[in-house]
């Protein structure tokens, strides 16, 4: 097993496995707080549900079920050691292992995850997406006078992914020297006067090429929120350039290592999640209200999602809703059973934030996670709503 790099695109691959069999999503975070004992908190923990995971398959009635889920845990004691070797890097470590194949698909994060083994018939990865939301992806792009540095934040990780330096031409400078006669002094100070000028348009050029890059990267790497930090007059010249939500920082780190400056900026990059929550909440309600694109409230964002005209689902962290599921696929709220599905066929669904989640990736939209202010917002419309394609 090998921990994989995520992405938007590796979550689709995931929410895709299915297996009639069942399918083995695990969740541990590697607490470095409990790592002082020979058998850390966190690994009795995982042992403990596991060790629940197997009394409840052995109570299964159906035995082809039983001895291929038993048998496809044994399978996985080897990759269960690497998911819980304190040596690996990654303080959330996820596994996902359909129990028909031998597929197994495996991620770590510098984020904690929700301690917990779940079979489905699906891989079950709410725990993953609402982790992944906490720190979507960031850039954050360092400007001096020397060159400009950028770094990719996503997911509680951080990397330096380029620095671009700035040759600042200062043509022919020369010092004068001598006796400092009135004269001399202001052709000198007029001298130095022209040098500055020539050095500040050198700089600005530079900045203006740089937020065409910055733009590229951010568009390239689905930046949610660009990051400029340095000198206000640096950051003044290039915020207006580059396109997307941007935020300034006055403050010159430029010695900080990548991870200590997502530390540094991580007020700043939570504050920029409530403000694009709330954003993004204000439109579903402003749209859901007057009859435009817009879906508030379970029924209503169950009905979008089905109909596939979702492009943002709006769900509060913290909430959970039942409903049910028909024999085609399409998602109900509690107490409500489509005209004509025959009671066999239809399946009560306690997690309807799980289906919701995977229906709209299924439709290639986008999921949104909300906490504090943004999900108060959401709060009179049971915490689900949508922004609409159509």
């Amino acid at each position: 097993m090998e921990f994989e790099r995520f992405d938007r695109a590796a979550l689709r691959e995931v929410v895709s496995m299915n297996d009639g069999l069942g399918v083995l999503s695990f969740y541990v975070t590697a607490s470095p707080q409990e790592e002082a004992s020979v058998r850390p908190a966190w690994r009795i923990r995982f042992g403990n549900q596991l060790s629940d995971l197997r009394e409840q398959v052995t109570a299964e009635a159906d035995r082809t079920r039983r001895m291929a889920v038993l048998k496809r845990l044994e399978e996985l004691e080897l990759d269960f050691r690497q998911l819980l070797d304190p040596s690996e890097s990654g303080l959330g470590r996820v596994m996902f292992a359909p129990v028909g194949d031998g597929q197994v698909r495996a991620f770590s994060f510098q984020l904690p995850v929700a301690d917990q083994i779940v079979m489905e018939s699906t891989a079950y990865v709410r725990p993953l997406v609402n982790t992944v939301e906490t720190a979507p992806p960031a850039g954050l792009v360092l400007l001096s006078r020397d060159g400009m540095r950028m770094i990719d934040y996503r997911y509680g990780l951080a990397e330096d992914v380029g620095r671009t330096p700035f040759e600042i031409v200062a043509e022919d400078w020369k010092q004068m020297r001598g006796p400092a006669t009135s004269e001399i002094a202001r052709q000198a100070a007029t001298h130095r006067d022209k040098f500055e000028r020539r050095v500040g348009e050198n700089l600005t050029r530079h900045l203006r090429t740089a937020a065409a890059r910055i733009t590229e990267e951010a568009e390239s790497r689905g930046w949610q929120t660009i990051v400029l930090l340095g000198d206000v007059q640096l950051t003044e010249i290039t915020a207006p350039l580059v396109s997307g939500d941007v935020i300034q920082v006055d403050a010159v780190v430029d010695s900080l290592t990548p991870a200590k400056l997502a530390e540094y900026v991580e007020p700043q990059l939570l504050a920029a999640r409530t403000r694009h929550g709330l954003g993004l909440v204000n439109r579903a309600k402003d749209a859901g209200l007057s009859g435009g694109q817009g879906a508030l409230g379970l029924d209503a964002t169950l009905g979008a999602l089905n109909d596939s005209r979702v492009a943002q689902l709006l769900l509060d962290e913290a909430r959970e809703w039942g409903g049910g599921r028909a024999f085609d696929g399409r998602l109900y709220p509690p107490d409500t059973i489509p005209p004509g599905e025959p009671p066999e066929t239809f399946v009560r669904e306690p997690t309807m934030g799980e289906r919701m989640i995977e229906r709209a990736l299924d439709i290639d939209a986008e999921v949104i996670i909300l906490d504090g202010e943004a999900a108060e917002a959401l709060a009179e419309f049971d915490g689900a709503a949508a922004v609409l394609r159509w």
